[in-house]
């Protein structure tokens, strides 16, 4: 494997904007601020191009692209994924979360049946043979490499030369031509609401999650958006990507599935306060959601249906809550979130362990096949990425992905963007709809910042 180090800068947004000419770049985000108490989960952030595998999924069918050309199946997505990985990885303990592999996303309806058309291809993944990892409580950058294409080892010192250039200075025009579209205004929402609370009553579920659709005219190029988003938002799991005819934004706080060295661990969120205008405001309302019953009742739910979604995969008796009911606090809401571990079985794997428990209960409900059930029935919209995912396999037996809420597409010069709460036999409507747009303030709040 080969590691050299190259220039440390605290804002990895410099690496890639260095790459982003280059064919599928990514840019996994921990939003490291120098100015805010060093957290574990801000710690590394990834950025890689040029994959020399390709896999897409869509209408059912994936076609997997490298040099040598292209070929499609029938078989699930991440069966075809799990395959290609099982031929180059080589599992071994490493200080490093990624070494190269698979970068992509998952949409929310991937291993799910539904009538209902993306905008967006149901699953994209690069396998990429190099990454840049930044390394922040180091204080150190590296550039990764397993050569497991051929081409890599000539690319390296055309890559370190492109880095370590100077700043870039280039502008990147971005306009928001219109305003915000919602598919979803309130007197309808009541509507869903209300059928919601029926199901729940009739002891279809416990608990359902319920979104809404916002859209945006544009002009540009989304990284302009993505950079002021990255300041406003602030949270550990974002996420840039762009194709060749699309991005994706996330802005997300929540993890889904992390395995590192065989120790899994997922941290849903399920609770949503906003936060206080003054500090006094602030540290009321944290209070109030970490001793509301109700939301204490929605996260245990969630927790509940995860550890048995782990257990598939892990070793018995190895699931544990190592955190239970925690307060996290970003620019503009309060989470309640908790955390689950489990050690991952011999005869498994990082995909099997991520498709066995996709999509995150944590946005679906419980239980969760009844409650992706209803949400197709109510919702008129796909999700695509909202609540789907956001991951990496690494070669060496890591892998990390988040919930891509607070999540966006930038496609044909329109901005989407999703938001949505569970629904428990304690909600109350003007409270839950008022949750939905809390929770995308950061979003509408950097549109604001470029509308014409």
């Amino acid at each position: 494997m080969i590691i050299e180090e190259i220039t440390y800068y605290s804002d990895s947004s410099y690496y890639f904007e260095k790459i982003k000419h280059l064919e599928w770049p990514v840019f996994l985000d921990s939003c490291y601020q120098k100015d805010k108490p060093q957290s574990k989960y801000a710690r590394f952030d990834i950025v890689a191009a040029n994959p020399f595998i390709k896999i897409r999924a869509k209408n059912g069918v994936t076609s997997v692209a490298d040099k040598d050309g292209q070929g499609q199946y029938k078989k699930p997505s991440l069966e075809v994924l799990s395959d290609l990985m099982d031929h180059y990885s080589k599992p071994s303990p490493s200080s490093f979360p990624f070494v190269g592999g698979a970068i992509g996303y998952c949409s929310y309806e991937l291993n799910l049946k539904t009538e209902k058309k993306n905008i967006i291809d149901t699953m994209m993944m690069g396998i990429y043979d190099w990454a840049v990892i930044v390394d922040h409580f180091k204080k150190k950058t590296y550039i990764v490499s397993m050569l497991l294409d051929s081409r890599t080892e000539a690319f390296l010192p055309e890559l370190i030369n492109i880095l370590n250039k100077g700043k870039n200075n280039i502008a990147h025009d971005f306009k928001i031509k219109t305003s915000i579209k919602e598919n979803l205004p309130f007197i309808d929402y009541k509507k869903k609401f209300d059928k919601v609370m029926s199901y729940i009553n009739a002891g279809d579920c416990y608990q359902i999650n319920l979104s809404k659709k916002f859209e945006v005219n544009t002009e540009g190029d989304s990284w302009n958006f993505y950079k002021k988003f990255r300041d406003i938002n602030k949270s550990p799991f974002m996420a840039y990507f762009l194709y060749e005819n699309f991005e994706v934004l996330s802005g997300s706080p929540e993890r889904f599935i992390k395995s590192h060295d065989g120790i899994v661990t997922t941290r849903p969120i399920k609770g949503t306060k906003a936060r206080g205008d003054n500090k006094e405001l602030d540290k009321k309302n944290a209070n109030e959601l970490l001793n509301s019953v109700k939301d204490q009742s929605e996260n245990l739910m969630i927790v509940d249906l995860l550890r048995n979604d782990l257990s598939i995969n892990c070793e018995v008796g190895s699931i544990k809550v190592d955190e239970l009911f925690s307060i996290e606090s970003y620019p503009n809401v309060h989470h309640l979130v908790s955390t689950i571990s489990g050690i991952l079985r011999k005869d498994s794997n990082n995909i099997k362990l991520f498709s066995d428990s996709f999509p995150g209960g944590s946005i679906t409900g419980a239980p969760k096949i009844r409650a992706t059930e209803i949400i197709d029935e109510l919702e008129e919209h796909s999700r695509g990425l909202y609540c789907g995912s956001i991951c990496y396999f690494s070669f060496n037996g890591s892998m990390d992905s988040n919930v891509a809420i607070r999540s966006m597409v930038h496609h044909n010069q329109k901005l989407c963007f999703y938001s949505g709460g569970g629904l428990t036999t304690g909600s109350k409507v003007d409270d839950e709809y008022q949750e939905i747009e809390d929770k995308v303030e950061n979003i509408k709040q950097t549109i604001n910042f470029f509308k014409e």
